[in-house]
């Protein structure tokens, strides 16, 4: 028989241990960056990501800006190489490059409260080193109500050599680095299991 102490949420075949593996972990990680998108503090958001992610997000912007003379000017896969280095502040176009992908990011965001930001706590493996995390918005620990619409953001998380990366945001399924990146909009989740 359990105690409560083994699965400290009633309704919840998790135990303590479980729970506190998956925030310490991607759910942890994702909560981070998340707050860091929030904040503005696209540094930190840039280093979290997992390198293809980054790389399709320059991509993205390159593609979208390849008119510009700024841009033009540059070869576009050393161009994307540069701006995908979490190391890349020093590039001219740094600076627009973080203000396009932070607004998107934000925009992705928008109404989201740091303080009221949750995780839902069934770990999703979906390939080995990949895990799908699901956040909420909610203050207390509580076993989802299916018949209830919520409002979640979901997040694939690639454990790396660095760590839990976000492998990507807003989705359940990798970005395809190319010209242009491919972003699949995911699968859709009917139903968000606790």
């Amino acid at each position: 028989m359990a105690t409560d102490d083994e699965y400290p949420v009633h309704g919840v075949d998790q135990t303590r241990a479980e729970l506190e593996a998956h925030e310490e972990g991607p759910a942890g990680y994702g909560m981070a960056w998340v707050e860091c998108v929030l904040t503005g503090d696209l540094l930190s958001v840039w280093a979290l990501l997992d390198d293809p992610y980054r790389l399709a997000l320059v991509q993205q912007w390159i593609h979208a800006n390849r008119e510009d003379a700024d841009v033009a000017r540059f070869d576009r896969d050393g161009l994307a190489h540069d701006l995908s280095s979490p190391q890349c502040v020093q590039h001219p176009l740094w600076p627009r490059v973080h203000d396009a992908v932070l607004a998107e990011l934000r925009r992705d965001l928008a109404g989201w409260d740091a303080d009221r930001l949750g995780f839902l706590s069934r770990p999703r493996p979906v390939s080995p080193g990949y895990e799908v995390v699901v956040l909420g918005q909610g203050t207390e620990i509580r076993v989802i109500d299916h018949s209830r619409p919520m409002v979640a953001y979901p997040m694939l998380m690639h454990l790396t050599q660095r760590g839990w990366l976000i492998a990507r945001a807003g989705a359940d399924t990798a970005p395809v680095p190319g010209w242009p990146p491919t972003f699949s909009p995911g699968r859709l989740m009917i139903r968000v299991d606790s």
